[in-house]
């Protein structure tokens, strides 16, 4: 929270409070002013939209209502009505004929007209009509069963005609209206069929090109008159909300919407809008204000920015270097031509920079010294455990006055020496390693009694890269002389070398006597947490002395990890980092 005390805060808050309100305060009234003329010029245009498209639908309703009463007033009808007989109704339809054609001349666009009686006689105007349906069938359909035989008419939502002949796949609307004779004993059903487009050019839709408007009509969930394309909301969706308001569809597009029910035939009519582009000239108002706001905004901010920039940089420069030595980085010093107290503070503080820098060199280099001499010290103690070892072997087979053995064991010998005075360096190659761990094994098959059989697998790739010296032939020792000499038979040990992910991993596994459980949790506690005091206190030269070795020079993530079970064996896995040509360790 520091910052909110700092000049630059105090700066900024000040300009905004004087500058930027303001602008701010003004831009919102603008916008809202201009929202509320907007909203009330679109509730004026979709009202008297809606107006005129009621009487439309209207004048539509009229026509359709005056050919109805054209036709159920005539006296043919009436004797359509009555007739009970085939014949006759057959005879009827020359007369129905000459009556229809003089009335469909009020709605030319009408696609046919039909006529049932009670009896279930049917006649056709207009179209071909299907002999395989029935007024029964007539009755059945979807269309039809819509219609409410106590109202005195209806216009049905849009249906296929399946009882034509030949445009069943025509969409109509058709106006169905009960008709009884003047004794009330007879019904009759005079239905009007008109294309599904005529209630679009009554209303003007399909000459209006506009994309962003339109209108619908729907009656108890059913679409009457289909939108130009898919709004994406429900007629119930549009129950939910009042005429005038807005509504959001299923891709979040937002509509406003205004309806009224038409009171002839109880459709609801709907007139919606798209909100983007209805809105378009206040949304311009607004980005207009917003860039405004914001330009004031930044003029502001950046010349609170150059203000403090030109005060606070020298001091946040200092602040860095100081964060920059905090995390061991001492080779860089502050720079300033500053002639006051500023200056000052960075003369100063390069100078104990130079102070620390030499003080950190010494103990660098002494750390450096020290480590070296530990790490000699436990290396040389090697040689004397293992040239006692090999010296009694010799001195066994003396005795037993094996002069041939004697001399290949003497070789043996002589070859290890070299090898170990080879070089003075702490690192050598992994086949260096390896073939000094193959002459030492030769030489423990001459002295064992029992036969000893041991396997060498080193990956092919890891050859070449670097290890610290004499850190296998220890493990090994250990598991000829307290795995496999107790059990006074063969024995067997597996040497292997892998890479493995960013370090290589060497697994020495004999088929020993093993180690029981609380004496493994005792080892691995020592080479976790004492191995180095081992090592240097308490002449401990095998597996401590390699732990030491590997954790002093790569840290704790790298060392040596055993499992055994008892009269089945020991493995030890020795895992050390990658080192190239230059003996860096490539991940420590």
């Amino acid at each position: 929270m520091r910052w909110i005390h700092s000049l630059f805060f105090k700066l900024l808050i000040g300009l905004l409070l004087v500058s930027v309100i303001p602008v701010t305060t003004v831009g919102w009234l603008t916008y809202n002013k201009a929202s509320q003329s907007l909203t009330e010029k679109l509730n004026f245009h979709a009202n008297y939209i809606l107006e005129q498209k009621e009487v439309s639908l209207n004048n539509l309703h009229n026509i359709l209502v005056r050919m109805d009463y054209a036709i159920n007033t005539n006296t043919h009808f009436s004797t359509f009505s009555e007739n009970k007989s085939l014949t006759a109704h057959q005879q009827l339809f020359i007369d129905l004929d000459n009556l229809l054609k003089s009335i469909e001349t009020a709605l030319p666009e009408a696609v046919g007209i039909t006529m049932i009686n009670e009896q279930g006689f049917i006649y056709s105007y207009d179209y071909s009509f299907n002999s395989d349906f029935s007024a029964k069938d007539i009755y059945n359909t979807d269309w039809f069963q819509s219609f409410d035989d106590y109202t005195s008419a209806k216009i049905t939502k849009p249906h296929t005609r399946e009882y034509s002949n030949f445009d069943k796949e025509l969409n109509v609307h058709s106006y169905i209206h009960k008709v009884w004779d003047y004794k009330l004993n007879l019904f009759n059903y005079i239905i009007i069929d008109f294309d599904a487009s005529l209630i679009a050019d009554f209303l003007g839709e399909n000459t209006d090109g506009s994309d962003f408007s339109g209108t619908f009509i729907y009656e108890n969930g059913d679409i009457v008159l289909p939108p130009k394309s898919s709004l994406g909301f429900s007629s119930k969706m549009l129950n939910e909300h009042q005429t005038g308001s807005e509504v959001t569809n299923n891709v979040g597009k937002k509509f406003i919407v205004f309806k009224r029910t038409h009171s002839l035939t109880n459709w609801t009519i709907v007139e919606y809008f798209d909100a983007d582009v209805f809105y378009k000239s206040i949304l311009d108002t607004k980005i207009i204000t917003i860039i405004i706001v914001f330009t004031s905004i930044l003029v502001c901010i950046f010349a609170s920015l150059f203000i403090s920039h030109k005060i606070s940089l020298p001091i946040n420069k200092m602040r860095k270097k100081m964060i920059e030595v905090e995390n061991g980085v001492f080779n860089q010093e502050f720079i300033t031509n500053s002639k006051d107290e500023i200056g000052d503070l960075a003369r100063g503080f390069n100078h104990m920079l130079f102070k620390i820098k030499e003080l950190i060199d010494s103990v660098v280099q002494e750390t450096k010294l020290k480590k070296e001499a530990e790490v000699t010290a436990l290396q040389l103690q090697i040689n004397p455990h293992f040239i006692y070892n090999t010296l009694e072997s010799i001195n066994s087979l003396a005795r037993m006055k094996k002069e041939y053995e004697i001399s290949h064991l003497i070789v043996l010998l002589g070859r290890l020496l070299r090898l170990s005075i080879s070089t003075f360096d702490e690192e050598v190659t992994i086949n260096q390693e390896i073939a000094y761990i193959e002459g030492y094994l030769e030489i423990q098959k001459i002295r064992m009694r029992e036969p000893l059989h041991y396997h060498i697998s080193i990956d092919p790739g890891i050859g070449s890269l670097l290890t610290i010296k004499w850190i296998l032939q220890p493990i090994v020792e250990n598991a000829i002389i307290h795995g496999i000499d107790p059990l006074q038979s063969s024995g067997n040990i597996d040497i292997n070398g892998k890479l493995n992910d960013d370090h290589i991993l060497f697994q020495i596994r004999d088929n020993g006597k093993g180690i029981d459980r609380a004496t493994l949790n005792q080892i691995r506690y020592r080479l976790k947490f004492k191995s180095s005091n081992l090592t240097k206190y308490k002449n401990k030269v095998g597996l401590y002395n390699v732990q030491t070795r590997i954790s002093s020079r790569f840290g704790s993530e790298f060392g040596i990890y055993i499992n055994s079970t008892v009269n089945e064996g020991t493995t030890v896995k020795i895992k050390i980092p990658i080192m190239d040509g230059d003996k860096e360790c490539i991940k420590c």
